[in-house]
């Protein structure tokens, strides 16, 4: 299989995610933001990451894919349920993640590191070709306007789509608080993968696909909100399925990851 990504979003971190725990080998192209067109383009006909190509078969949604993949799954690694009720559950869950908490966890991510060029590049051209590493550092002011245009990334947006996270994170406190292991039926599903994923930008796993920055290394006006999101039972939940979920049986993606510096 090949996966086509940008390597920093949590959309193609989700797509890793079920292939590596399904063990099932595939080659990752990585590329940067705005770089990665032409070749989505050339694939599917469209701009969207992830993009997979299984065979004769091109998917280019995250949801869409991890459906594709069930295909695969065993009857323990299903990330389905094949019951009418829990399945509809998981789908709602999963729905509202990518949708809301996926869209401005991202937006808020680049509305800090907009500011930051050389520590955005580190991150987010962590396997990506030379050539595109070194042109996105020097036309980075495209590259931010580009995002910011893109994601409609502004202070009012940004301030807003943080409620929207809390909420969502309130609701989702409120299904844990029971003690559940996982947030549908006694099964790891898509919905504890999606919110994993999603929560990503604010609470900073250290088991994801790529290398993200340590809580002491992100712009200041980050720190306060990643503790907030850490400390919620969501955001420890979700720290807790990276640890104990997100254990690749597959090399994937080979490169040397010497220790990166993204302080700012």
């Amino acid at each position: 299989m090949r996966l086509i990504t940008i390597p920093i979003s949590h959309y193609c971190e989700k797509v890793r995610w079920a292939l590596s725990r399904l063990e099932l080998p595939y080659h990752e192209e990585r590329h940067l933001q705005g770089f990665h067109y032409p070749h989505t383009f050339w694939v599917s006909g469209g701009p969207s990451v992830p993009v997979l190509v299984d065979g004769e078969k091109v998917i280019s949604d995250s949801t869409d894919i991890l459906k594709h993949l069930d295909n695969y799954a065993s009857v323990e690694t299903r990330l389905y349920p094949t019951d009418d009720e829990p399945r509809r559950q998981v789908e709602a869950l999963e729905d509202l993640f990518d949708q809301q908490l996926g869209v401005e966890s991202r937006r808020w991510l680049y509305f800090h590191y907009v500011e930051h060029p050389r520590a955005a590049i580190k991150i987010a051209a962590q396997g990506v070709p030379q050539m595109e590493r070194t042109l996105g550092l020097r036309f980075f002011p495209l590259l931010k306007t580009f995002v910011r245009a893109h994601l409609h990334v502004s202070k009012q947006t940004v301030t807003s789509g943080l409620g929207i996270c809390r909420e969502i994170v309130r609701q989702t406190d409120a299904l844990l608080a029971d003690g559940r292991k996982y947030l549908v039926g006694d099964k790891f599903s898509a919905a504890d993968l999606t919110l994993a994923c999603m929560m990503a930008p604010l609470v900073l796993p250290s088991q994801y696909g790529i290398l993200l920055p340590s809580i002491e290394e992100v712009p200041a006006g980050m720190k306060d909100t990643v503790k907030e999101f850490q400390a919620s039972l969501t955001g420890r939940f979700a720290l807790h399925l990276f640890a104990t979920e997100r254990q690749p049986k597959i090399q994937a993606y080979t490169s040397v990851r010497d220790k990166l510096s993204v302080s700012v």
